[in-house]
């Protein structure tokens, strides 16, 4: 009775502190999130402090000697065997996370998280003025950061090594470069074929104007149809589109639109509208949990990747959508058809802009800047070389040149967020957003006419079940491997793309 009695105490006192830890990110999360989109600007900078109290705070207790002792006593084997999974898991990866961030004196850390707050809202200035020169100091003390974060952290093999495993547990280097050297060669020779086809997918709709108004309404109606549940989310506007889950009853999601190229807030919306549903299917047992998210970055880009190119970007969709979006643009576009509409959202034209670009060379910007990052960990390149660096491997792996620092490296706010090692996780999404669809395709039938009719409820509802339950008890390698009996491949995703694109471009 006394063992049992002190088990529950163990157990209590573990749980609390990660329902305060929790408490304060969600604060600082909300804190983030309005000064993304309504807090004026003139308050920025002082909510970049409050931020980053709020965060250090968090920080303090993931890596205290109270949680240290707790964990110490859990994963003794008389406690951790009677646990459920739930708890053994979490207390697995605190560990872990207590081994690796104790390491980080609190000071920089609390340092670190200011400057990144206020490097947003340089970068936010810098990209409208095309002033590089303005934001360069500060990405240069975010990679210094980095660097130094790596070597305390610890790695094997390559520094960056250490950063990506805050993103994508497991994933290294040698990895990426294998993976992503077939994915670049396997995109750029269906590149080839498109270039060289003599189809003209029929572009009208570009030089369409449709008003902002109705694109809210569309954007709207579109996240309610896949699942995204309103009375848990919000959509709003900000600069760059991005999703918070505050916890799994409050997500807010956020696009941007532009009345001369719909896609840019349509596909946005659904991207995020991906994102936001995992984070709301997230089960309310696991929350307050250290696997109560994500299994991991590229996972969660992979729910976005799925609803919006494999589900959004498909004639079916298009099908069925097609006569409620004629409806609400009748005196633009009432009689576009679904040939039309097909070509246009599946029109292959490189772009400078990774949140503008197609399907197919989307994953060539993501390895663009992963090169990039690699080497600036490294400490091959410097900050200051970063503009000429990025013209030069964007006109030798995408065929074309930024005109200005706005559409070249200034143009994502990842960096200025001190996200290093997160952006190989968008191509990985794309890789596991067609292993997971080869694996439903499998388990409920018709994909196609679910689609066409509809049916998004079903969809939603394996991805929750496989996908969204799971939490972080497993790694995603684990998940995609536990989910399809394959280990991540490159394989599908070219075989997807290269079908879709025959279609389009009879070559």
């Amino acid at each position: 009775m006394k063992e049992q009695s002190k088990h529950e105490e163990l157990l209590h006192g573990y749980i609390g502190i990660l329902s305060k830890i929790q408490h304060y990110r969600e604060m600082a999360g909300l804190a983030h999130w309005d000064m993304a989109t309504y807090a004026p600007k003139e308050g920025k900078g002082i909510r970049s402090e409050a931020i980053g109290t709020l965060s250090t705070e968090a920080f303090k207790m993931s890596v205290s000697k109270e949680i240290e002792r707790l964990l110490t006593e859990l994963s003794k084997e008389e406690h951790f065997n009677i646990l459920p999974e739930k708890y053994q898991k979490s207390i697995e990866k605190d560990i872990k996370h207590l081994e690796k961030f104790q390491k980080i004196p609190e000071d920089q850390y609390r340092d670190y998280v200011i400057l990144t707050s206020k490097a947003q809202n340089v970068w936010e200035k810098a990209k409208a003025d095309n002033d590089f020169n303005t934001f360069e100091p500060y990405l240069e003390k975010i990679v210094d950061f980095n660097q130094r974060m790596a070597e305390l952290l610890g790695y094997e093999g390559h520094p960056y090594n250490a950063l990506i495993d805050r993103f994508e547990e497991g994933m290294t280097v040698k990895k990426l470069d294998t993976t992503f050297s077939e994915l670049k060669e396997g995109i750029q020779t269906i590149l080839r074929k498109i270039q060289k086809s003599s189809k003209t997918p029929n572009k009208r709709l570009e030089s369409v104007n449709l008003p902002v108004e109705k694109q809210k309404i569309l954007s709207e109606l579109v996240l309610t149809k896949i699942g995204y549940d309103f009375d848990a989310g919000r959509l709003d506007e900000s600069v760059h589109p991005f999703t918070i889950g505050l916890n799994p009853k409050d997500v807010r999601v956020t696009t941007r639109y532009q009345e001369n190229f719909f896609k840019t807030a349509l596909f946005g919306t659904i991207h995020e509208g991906g994102h936001g549903m995992y984070e709301q299917n997230i089960p309310m047992e696991l929350f307050n949990t250290s696997v109560g998210s994500a299994a991991s970055t590229g996972m969660h880009e992979s729910q976005s990747r799925f609803w919006e190119n494999v589900v959004g970007r498909s004639e079916a969709f298009w099908k069925g959508l097609l006569p409620e979006f004629q409806a609400l643009f009748q005196e633009e576009v009432q009689d576009i058809t679904l040939e039309e509409m097909v070509e246009y959202i599946n029109l292959v034209e490189p772009s400078t802009i990774r949140v503008e670009a197609d399907e197919l060379t989307y994953s060539l910007h993501i390895i663009l800047r992963y090169e990039l990052e690699k080497d600036l960990i490294e400490g091959k390149i410097s900050v200051k070389d970063l503009p000429k660096l990025w013209n030069e491997k964007m006109k030798e792996i995408i065929g074309i040149e930024p005109k200005d620092n706005r559409e070249g490296v200034l143009q994502d706010i990842h960096w200025a967020g001190g996200m290093i090692g997160y952006f190989p996780t968008y191509a990985l999404g794309n890789l596991y957003s067609v292993q997971l669809t080869e694996a439903l395709k499998k388990d409920i039938g018709d994909f196609s006419s679910h689609i066409e009719n509809q049916n998004f409820a079903l969809i939603k509802e394996w991805m929750v079940k496989k996908v969204h339950h799971r939490g972080n008890l497993r790694t995603a390698e684990e998940l995609i491997e536990e989910i399809t009996g394959e280990r991540l491949s490159v394989k599908p995703y070219l075989s997807y793309l290269d079908d879709k694109y025959k279609k389009v471009y009879q070559y």
